[in-house]
């Protein structure tokens, strides 16, 4: 699922890229205004960002500042990790059922420059994202408590990304 996660954030960059060169074709070049342009980037912005944020909780490869962490024991850096990933469902959880709501809402409602384009939309890419993180968090959890590691804990994943595909 990573691989058609960071498939779609290709395409999604590659339409903020068309969008911006087609912005600066038509305001330069044509003289025509562009008003849909920035919006529509904005969109497609949250989009990548929302869906790259799911992809990268499957190894946790979120930005983190480990200093505390690194003099802690294998043991203790485990109970933190779960306790902050149990944290984490707690507002995971608020996020998709909000995400759904505003969806329901906003799925008629034009954007007001690309009529086309629903605000649920972005709502659905929330809720989509929202519900992917859900599911790569359960399985780290699931694997952090349940699954018998060969040699040591989790920590394996944190410091080789490149095998963990």
């Amino acid at each position: 699922m990573r691989k058609f996660l960071e498939g779609f954030n290709a395409v999604i960059l590659m339409f903020i890229f068309l969008i911006t060169v087609i912005t600066v074709i038509a305001r330069v070049f044509l003289k025509i205004p562009t008003s849909w342009s920035l919006g529509l980037s904005e969109y497609f912005f949250i989009f990548l960002v929302f869906i790259g944020s799911a992809a990268s909780m499957k190894d946790e490869s979120h930005i983190k500042i480990t200093v505390l962490m690194d003099h802690l024991s294998e043991g203790v850096q485990k109970i933190f990790r779960n306790i902050g990933r149990i944290l984490m469902i707690f507002f995971f959880i608020p996020f998709v059922i909000g995400s759904y709501q505003n969806m329901k809402w906003n799925w008629t409602v034009g954007f007001p420059t690309a009529v086309w384009m629903k605000i649920g939309y972005m709502y659905l890419i929330l809720f989509i994202s929202g519900i992917i993180a859900l599911f790569y968090l359960c399985i780290n959890i699931y694997n952090s408590m349940v699954v018998k590691k060969s040699h040591s804990s989790d920590q394996e994943v944190y410091h080789d990304r490149n095998s963990y595909n």
